[in-house]
Formats: structure tokens, C-alpha cells, sequence
């Protein structure tokens, strides 16, 4: 069994809910990890998952899910089910996007902490907030009706051109 698997094994119960206990141990040492690297502008973190993991003051079965929760934003994405202890682990941060991922992850313990003031002004970080929440928000056109001009400018009503065939 991978470390992946492992970890999601312990992570979530088989009904696929979350398993508390191991949460409540692991999003603290996540946010440190966050923490440092946010607050120190660091764009890279090099090592294998053993040497991550003993860096962090992890296991590494929780670096394994670090590597899970920012996958999504390095340049390079990792197979999460291939990492083993020897793996070699680089991640290139891209702070915009990071901060926008957690956003769209409502992971408010993270986009909300105070070393992102170092990194972006208050109105950057608005502006990547409101881009990350209208990115997901679908706006429907007006609905043409079967008696309204048709909008591809000919003149008839819309049931008997374009709205003939729909």
C-alpha cells in the first residue's frame, strides 16, 4: 500500500467521511508549514518525503497529503500513489495561484493568515478573492423567447429562424 493510500485510509472513514481526530493533528502542522512558507516568500521546497517529513516534525503519510492539497498548484503535478519515503519532492510556488486554491478550497484558516500581508496588499488579495469566487459563478444570458426578434439580426422571430430547429 502506497503512502497515499495509507493516509487515506487513516484520513477517511469507508462511508468517505473525514476521521477527526487525525484532522485536528494534521491541519495544525499544515498551517505551520504554510506559515513558513508564506511568511518567508519561499518559492521552493526541496526534499525527499523522508527529509520533508522530519523537517516538518511530520509523518510521511501527512507530508504525502501536503504534497495532495498544494498538487494542484505546482507547475509539475505529482502521482500522488507513486510517492514512497525515497521520493524526491520539489515544489515550485506560485503564491497568485496558491492563494486562489485556497480560496476556492474555503480554507479560510489558510487564505486568512497574516503573513499574507507580506506577500500581497489587502486590495491584491480582495481582487484575487472576488477573481477565484466569480471564476465558478455561471451567468446564464437572457433567455430569447419564441416570439422575440431573432438575435441573429434577420428580422423574423425566433421560432420561425434560428428557434425552428431547437
Amino acid at each position: 500500500m502506497s503512502l497515499y493510500e495509507s493516509w487515506m485510509e487513516k484520513a477517511f472513514s469507508q462511508e468517505g467521511r473525514s476521521v477527526d481526530a487525525i484532522w485536528d493533528d494534521y491541519l495544525p502542522k499544515e498551517q505551520r508549514i504554510y506559515e513558513y512558507i508564506i511568511g518567508d516568500k519561499v518559492k521552493s521546497v526541496e526534499g525527499t518525503v523522508a527529509e520533508l517529513a522530519a523537517r516538518f516534525n511530520m509523518t510521511a503519510g501527512e507530508i504525502v497529503a501536503f504534497v495532495d492539497g498544494i498538487n494542484e498548484v505546482l507547475p509539475e503535478k505529482y502521482e500522488m500513489e507513486s510517492l514512497q519515503e525515497d521520493s524526491k519532492i520539489s515544489l515550485q510556488i506560485d503564491f497568485e495561484k496558491l492563494y486562489k486554491k485556497m480560496v476556492e478550497y474555503k480554507a479560510e484558516h489558510l487564505y486568512a493568515l497574516p503573513q499574507w500581508d507580506h506577500v500581497f496588499d489587502a486590495d491584491t488579495r480582495k481582487k484575487f478573492m472576488l477573481e477565484q469566487k466569480n471564476s465558478r459563478t455561471v451567468i446564464k444570458g437572457e433567455k430569447v423567447g419564441r416570439n422575440d426578434p431573432c438575435p441573429c439580426g434577420s428580422g423574423k422571430k425566433y421560432k420561425k429562424c434560428c428557434g425552428a430547429n431547437a
